[in-house]
């Protein structure tokens, strides 16, 4: 093959594969993974695992180190000065990180499969907040990416990965293709420019306006779908990749397009995303990469563009794979075709614009979206897509912990959640606090050991009720951040309600007069009298009992179990 004809090099100039393929050394890891220390991942690990391994984030060869965290987060560099926009870490609580050291070996779980094998170079103690500046350019945890870096485990652990089990997938295996993969596809069909199209949601007429213009010069698309975790009111991904087959099939060249998935998680961080994606669509073969209006973003956090004007700070020496950028497409009326306000001299009446809210309450309600915005086969997808989901719900676990001090309304709240979920057929389980005290628990004091044993235990009967799709509830008071933050790195699906209320207002609330007797120091080690409690710091739901009702209260948590689509929407009747 002449030199015009290869493809684009890995970032960092070498594909990383770390995929064990030796049987006898895998047999070997899977032997040894049953017997060191054990991490189970949560779906963001887990992604992050299967793109590290296959290469899809070289050059890296494992989760960040202390060392080019730092360097990643105020420079978008490795520590050795290769182009890398934002850490891939690996997160666990004081309680984990206490009981290894660095030249450890963990093994990764997934659904109780030992799937991987972590050498733990680094055991480091990042600044958040630090982070959530540089990487989201806020600290706002109303932003989905602050949100998950603030919920996450304190402690970031770094080092080399291998991948000794298959990741069971459970759908669209057949789109799911490594860099290697990809790259022996484009060079038998003699691509060797190659655009990248990176989208999360169906492709409509303004997608398809860039991805035809940018065909006419290269040889081949690949639209590569993101498939891992995104927000929850994100079209899921089959009904996605439905809609691109039909779009592909009927109106673009066969020979020149190619549909695979990206198996990352969003960040949402703008444009410091927008340089990961473009690097791991280069890793993945791709000379060019589409960057249009906002990419990776959400809210009102980045300008319109920026996502583009940061591959300005970079020589193609650097960053090798070259943006195609474009101005926001629309469909003009009186123009009658795609244009942008480069092309287009008609003012707004004249353009078709639907807004993401706009085209879920069409699909809600079941109406067709306009064809100027979107092909008739793919509404028409979208509204079966929406209709199966609303006619068979599958119901989610997750494991809801009410925290806060005695008095606070924890329990009230818990018992009035649980019940107009119960009146909604859901399956629910609410663990009352003092019955696990005389069962679950007995024998158990109240000191902080045994408090955390305590919550332990709570967690572990939760976990094991919501993975098997039952919403599960604890109210108990839960002092203390280390095994709080423990628990939501065991269970995954973990949320925390903070019932916010001062002591002294709690103390009003005191029919048993434990705040008494705690004052009196007939009890010993009360909370919010002589023993701490440490608030929550990323909180699902905050419900501030002294100054909202409890109807209030308890719509803040269905609400939040709705935006995390645990739920269907659900009002409470006033």
């Amino acid at each position: 093959m002449s030199d015009e004809n290869k493809l684009i090099s890995p970032h960092g100039g070498k594909l990383i594969n770390l995929i064990e393929t030796d049987e006898k050394e895998r047999f070997d890891l899977v032997e040894k993974a049953k017997i060191i220390p054990k991490l189970k991942l949560d779906e963001r690990g887990l992604a992050d695992l299967e793109c590290l391994s296959t290469g899809v984030y070289s050059p890296l060869t494992g989760f960040t180190g202390e060392e080019d965290y730092n360097s990643i987060v105020k420079n978008m560099r490795l520590a050795d000065g290769t182009i890398w926009p934002i850490p891939i870490t690996l997160t666990v609580d004081e309680d984990f990180a206490s009981q290894i050291k660095v030249g450890d070996e963990i093994a990764l779980l997934w659904e109780e499969i030992h799937i991987g094998i972590l050498k733990v170079s680094d055991i480091y103690r990042p600044d958040k907040k630090e982070e959530a500046i540089h990487i989201y350019k806020t600290d706002d945890t109303a932003h989905p990416g602050v949100a998950a870096l603030y919920q996450s485990g304190n402690v970031y652990l770094g080092g080399d990965v291998k991948l000794i089990e298959e990741i069971p997938h459970k759908n669209l295996n057949e789109y799911r293709l490594t860099p290697q993969q990809t790259r022996e596809t484009f060079t038998e069909k003699g691509w060797s420019k190659v655009v990248a199209f990176q989208t999360r949601n169906p492709i409509h007429r303004s997608h398809e306006y860039l991805q035809k213009v940018a065909l006419e010069y290269v040889d081949g698309l690949f639209v590569n779908p993101l498939i891992g975790f995104t927000k929850k009111d994100d079209i899921p991904a089959n009904t996605r990749m439905e809609t691109y087959n039909v779009i592909l099939n009927n109106y673009y060249p066969k020979d020149r397009t190619f549909l695979g998935v990206y198996p990352a998680n969003m960040h949402y961080a703008g444009p410091r995303e927008a340089i990961l994606h473009a690097i791991s669509r280069q890793n993945y073969g791709c000379s060019h990469f589409i960057v249009g209006r906002d990419h990776a973003g959400v809210g009102k956090y980045y300008g319109t563009y920026d996502a583009q004007e940061i591959f300005d700070q970079f020589s193609k020496e650097e960053l090798a794979v070259e943006p195609m950028k474009f101005e926001h497409a629309f469909y003009c009326k009186l123009c009658q075709q795609m244009v942008t306000k480069r092309t287009c001299p008609h003012d707004k009446s004249a353009h078709v614009f639907i807004s993401g809210t706009k085209v879920r309450e069409m699909l809600q309600n079941g109406e067709m979206l306009p064809r100027e915005f979107t092909r008739p086969e793919v509404a028409m997808i979208l509204m079966d897509g929406v209709k199966n989901n609303r006619q068979k719900p599958e119901q989610k676990g997750v494991s809801v912990l009410f925290t806060g001090l005695s008095g606070s309304g924890k329990t009230t709240i818990s018992k009035v959640v649980e019940a107009e979920l119960r009146k909604r057929n859901y399956l629910v389980e609410r663990l009352d606090a003092d019955l696990i005290r005389q069962n679950l628990s007995k024998g158990l004091g109240f000191s902080k050991e045994d408090r955390d044993e305590n919550i332990r235990r709570v967690g572990f009967v939760t976990h094991l009720l919501s993975r098997n799709g039952v919403i599960a509830m604890m109210a108990n008071i839960a002092p203390y951040i280390s095994v709080r933050d423990e628990i939501r790195q065991r269970i995954g699906n973990f949320m925390v309600v903070y019932v916010k209320c001062p002591v002294e207002v709690c103390e009003k609330r005191d029919l048993k007069g434990l705040y008494a007797k705690a004052r009196a120091g007939i009890i010993k080690g009360f909370t919010g009298v002589d023993d701490p409690y440490e608030e929550p710091q990323a909180p699902e739901v905050v419900c501030e009992t002294d100054k909202e009702s409890i109807e209030e209260s308890v719509q803040k948590v269905l609400d939040k179990l709705e935006e995390l689509g645990y739920i269907e929407p659900i009002k409470l009747n006033n």
